[in-house]
């Protein structure tokens, strides 16, 4: 069967059939929220179109039950395990001994963590035994499984013996600064399995992109592709080269080239991928990254906001929560964060009281490994306050924010920031005394550097305990620290020793590895700049933003500072070029922003319109 039915206009999540009732699927639905039981207890599934185009032929008598595999392959190519858990739960329903609907049910709930682990094992057990009686490359498909299964249990017991890392599927880790020199990539079991597969079914696009993915071993800090990574990038161009329309190629490239140095190498795909997917919220959602990478704010927005009324739908017409609908959360702090870029302030606050509404209090509405998620929980304006470099917006919202006690890590990571906001804001209120306090008091907190926890998939929490991962707030702080210091230093006239603490607050940054969005809400660079501006050193003040730039291309922050140094150095025809550049971002920024006010009066008053 080729795909379920493409739609156009996204949004729209078209019904091709309805094996219950709306009603009663709701009420089965509420019985249980997420997918913290077994599989065989998730609701009965909705078929629905819109979802990709992805197919494979498996062993079934049953063909229902070969409709419900592929409405599940093209789930779990969306991201989207609670629905490809219940799509293959009930391809098993219809044929209990088809071993390539277990496989998908274990694919599903692995996805998922440590809290499915169980009901993946239990599936993939199944299919194992079931297997004897399919064809070669079915059991292929099975044995790379089981081999993927080993694989993340040598990975626990060494994260358990060693306190190391596991990587995600849904984020590509750094390679500790490694270069690709002294990088070589090993294939896994899995790996050689799966290339086994595409060696007898060369034609099978699933094995090709299954395999491709395999072999992805991330980025170095400075956003070269580990040589896994390479390989996978070349194996997806070829099926894309092959299949321009594949959804799920589309999907997969776009992760495979955000992360680097040539996020744009991905936009014909960030064109394509919402209309090959417009019933998923997360493919929907998905080209706002590219978009977000390349400086292209507007059309981020159009793609988050689109994302946003996808799953809404999908909530109101399946009548369940955001537990069964990670993306969107996700959705709406990527939109924020990228509404704050534009300078469209105003509607970032409305968005943030959407995302207090949408919390939860466990699953996948906490991003426990997320700092940026953390401090929403304390203010879901907070992020907005800190991007705006509002450091007394910012104070204020912190000191009015009660965590729970229980939540230390939650709690640590208010008084630490509230630590970083008033040595900001005394910074630029000249209060040197303040300042130097603040700073010290940071400092003496980040000295002690928590143990590593468990990882788990991005976005899906650990079913016990509702804290934010001590880790990664310690990372975070850590360069707000740095930040700050180096701020402070400045101020005191001890430029050569703030350039080297700034050095090292951006080294630590880009240790902080690829998040979406930013793990730093606002770039180092940027704060260099400031702190260089203040003191009167305009040439490396526009150097400093000028490197902020590179991060967040079209940054109105870093624009407006650009504009400032000049200014400041009485280059006129400089500062016209930046504050115009400024305007042409934010052409849909909020009038009222200082900096647009700023900007509209200089090239009013030098006889220049402003935008051309």
């Amino acid at each position: 069967m080729r795909g379920l039915v493409r739609l156009s206009g996204v949004g729209m999540v078209f019904w091709l059939g309805v094996l219950a009732s709306v009603g009663q699927m709701g009420r089965e639905a509420g019985m249980r929220g997420g997918m913290a039981g077994p599989p065989e207890e998730l609701p009965v599934p909705v078929l629905m179109g819109g979802l990709g185009d992805s197919e494979m032929a498996i062993t079934t008598t049953i063909p229902q039950a070969q409709v419900w595999f592929t409405q599940g392959l093209n789930l779990l190519h969306d991201f989207w395990d609670y629905e490809a858990a219940r799509a293959f739960e009930e391809s098993v329903r219809l044929d209990p001994r088809c071993a390539m609907c277990y496989w998908g049910v274990y694919k599903a709930e692995s996805f998922r963590g440590e809290e499915s682990d169980r009901w993946a094992k239990t599936a993939l057990d199944q299919a194992v035994r079931l297997g004897k009686g399919v064809s070669a490359p079915e059991k292929l498909y099975i044995k790379a499984a089981r081999e993927e299964e080993q694989q993340r249990e040598r990975k626990k017991r060494a994260e358990a013996k060693m306190g190391s890392k596991m990587g995600s599927k849904m984020v590509m880790k750094k390679a500790g600064g490694a270069t690709l020199e002294t990088m070589v990539h090993r294939d896994s079991s899995e790996t050689k399995t799966l290339r086994k597969l595409v060696e007898m079914e060369p034609e099978d696009t699933q094995a090709r992109i299954f395999l491709a993915e395999s072999l992805m071993d991330g980025f170095n800090d400075y956003g070269t592709p580990k040589p896994g990574t390479v390989q996978g990038q070349a194996m997806l161009q070829g099926v894309l080269a092959a299949h321009p329309e594949d959804s799920a190629a589309n999907h997969y490239w776009i992760h495979a080239m955000e992360p680097g140095v040539h996020p744009e190498y991905a936009l014909r795909s960030a064109g394509r991928l919402g209309g090959l997917a417009p019933g998923s919220g997360h493919m929907v959602h998905m080209p706002g990254h590219i978009y977000y990478r390349t400086g292209d704010y507007e059309r981020a927005r159009v793609a988050f906001e689109a994302s946003m009324r996808v799953d809404e739908a999908y909530m109101r017409m399946q009548r369940v929560g955001v537990a069964e609908d990670w993306n969107y959360v996700h959705n709406l702090m990527y939109l924020i964060a990228d509404l704050v870029e534009a300078g469209r302030v105003e509607e970032a606050t409305a968005v943030s009281a959407k995302l207090a509404g949408a919390r939860g209090d466990a699953g996948p509405t906490l991003y426990r490994f997320s700092t940026r998620d953390g401090m929403t929980r304390l203010s879901a304006l907070l992020p907005v306050a800190l991007r705006s470099g509002d450091w007394t917006g910012a104070t204020k919202l912190l000191e009015a924010s009660v965590p729970d006690p229980a939540l230390v890590n939650l709690v640590g990571l208010r008084t630490s920031l509230l630590e970083y906001t008033r040595g900001m804001a005394a910074v630029v209120a000249g209060d040197g005394g303040t300042a130097a306090k603040e700073s010290a008091a940071l400092e003496e907190r980040m000295k002690t550097v928590p143990a590593e926890e468990a990882s788990m998939p991005m976005g899906m929490a650990a079913a016990s305990g509702k804290d934010v991962m001590a880790k990664p707030v310690h990372g975070v702080l850590a360069v707000a620290g740095m930040e700050l210091r180096g701020s402070v230093l400045m101020a005191q006239g001890k430029t050569a020793e703030a350039q080297v603490v700034f050095d090292e607050a951006v080294t630590a940054e880009r240790g902080l590895g690829y998040h979406e969005p930013p793990s730093l809400i606002r770039p180092v660079e940027e704060t260099r700049g400031d702190a260089l501006l203040r003191t009167g050193k305009d040439t490396e003040a526009k150097q400093a933003y000028a490197a902020a730039l590179v991060e967040r291309p079209n940054s109105g922050y870093a624009l407006y500072g650009l504009a400032q140094a000049d200014v400041a150095a009485k280059d006129a025809a400089g500062a016209t070029a930046a504050y115009r550049a400024l305007l042409k971002a934010w052409a849909g920024a909020d009038a009222g922003l200082p900096q647009v006010q700023t900007a509209k009066a200089w090239m009013a008053g030098h006889g220049t319109a402003a935008g051309r």
